[in-house]
């Protein structure tokens, strides 16, 4: 069995990768880490966890082959010297995520700045083979990774891409502030980040286009949909062809079909699942290729992605504790 340790297992993506871990049929929980919970029971601060016997702790004696930092941008590099060398780690903040001039464009100044290097980022369609070998993984953001997915087979079209993000009220994590509250939350989309979003970094850093991000708060709990935009004069074919790449990958859907009720990707056919669907429309008239991507953002836009790390870090099918369709209706 693998030993897994939660560091800042309080917040939502935190919730969800204690979920998730439990179910996991190679692991074994060993310690979960909160300081403002710590001694509390799971299910007082996640409900849909009451009967999973673990409570929070905030020490760092305890017995893990990974570590899972479940923490705020900027406290991994604070806290990672207590971990190093003990276990394997999967950071799931943005500190080690981008190579040092884009993290000082995006973060600021980075304090460990040595470490960078060492790391692998985190996303199994593009990194699969360095993961399987690595000691250390930054598991991408949300955002980045819905964009970067769609993206990256068209990366030789073009250099530059308008990316359109709807994310959701869980994205912004468990934070209390006035815009997050129901009445100011409910019945609204809301530009909250129209230009400069951190996540763009990762995307040229992954797929060498630059992608200037407009992000949304839309009335969802969970769910990303990225509508991506950039001049392409071909053929639907050419598109479907390069997207074709993800025919053998586990966890990209591609949804192509023409009737139904899906006919282009949509966060309410993913949620719960570390799935990510993308399609794309071709405007002959306007030369512009439209790719579309969703995912659930605290799945494969966080725990999940994390979960499938793990597998590819300890030699397991990657699709283990993850192989499970979505829920719906929600």
């Amino acid at each position: 069995m693998i030993k897994a340790a939660v560091i800042g297992a309080s917040g939502y993506i935190g919730g969800e990768l204690v979920r998730l871990l439990a179910m996991h049929p190679e692991v074994e929980i060993t310690a979960i880490t909160s300081r403002r919970f710590a001694g509390q029971k799971v299910h007082k601060v996640h409900p849909s966890l009451r009967g999973l016997n673990l409570r929070f702790t905030n020490t760092n004696e305890f017995d893990a082959d990974v570590i899972f930092l479940a923490v705020p941008h900027g406290t991994s590099m604070e806290i990672i010297d207590d971990y190093l060398g003990s276990a394997k780690i999967i950071d799931m903040s943005a500190d080690f995520r981008l190579r040092e001039d884009l993290y000082r464009e995006y973060y600021g100044e980075h304090r460990k700045p040595e470490l960078i290097d060492e790391f692998v980022y985190g996303l199994p369609e593009l990194h699969r083979k360095e993961i399987r070998k690595a000691e250390l993984v930054a598991n991408p953001g949300c955002n980045a990774t819905a964009t970067i997915l769609a993206l990256y087979p068209f990366r030789e079209l073009t250099k530059e891409a308008i990316v359109d993000l709807k994310v959701s009220s869980s994205a912004g994590g468990r934070r209390e502030n006035l815009a997050s509250i129901h009445p100011e939350r409910s019945h609204v989309v809301r530009v909250y980040k129209p230009h400069h979003h951190r996540h763009e970094g990762e995307v040229i850093q992954e797929t060498g286009v630059k992608a200037a991000f407009t992000v949304h708060s839309v009335d969802i709990v969970r769910g990303i949909l990225a509508t991506i935009y950039f001049r392409f004069e071909g053929s639907e074919r050419e598109l479907l062809r390069r997207l074709l790449l993800y025919k053998d990958e586990p966890f990209v859907r591609l949804v192509t079909d023409r009737d139904g009720l899906q006919r282009f990707p949509d966060p309410k056919y993913v949620i719960g699942s570390n799935f990510a669907d993308i399609g794309f429309a071709y405007d002959e008239g306007n030369s512009r290729a439209i790719v579309l991507s969703a995912i659930d953002n605290l799945i494969k836009g966080g725990s999940g992605q994390a979960v499938q790390n793990m597998n590819l870090m300890f030699g397991l099918d990657e699709r283990t504790g993850l192989n499970y369709y979505p829920v719906y209706p929600v």
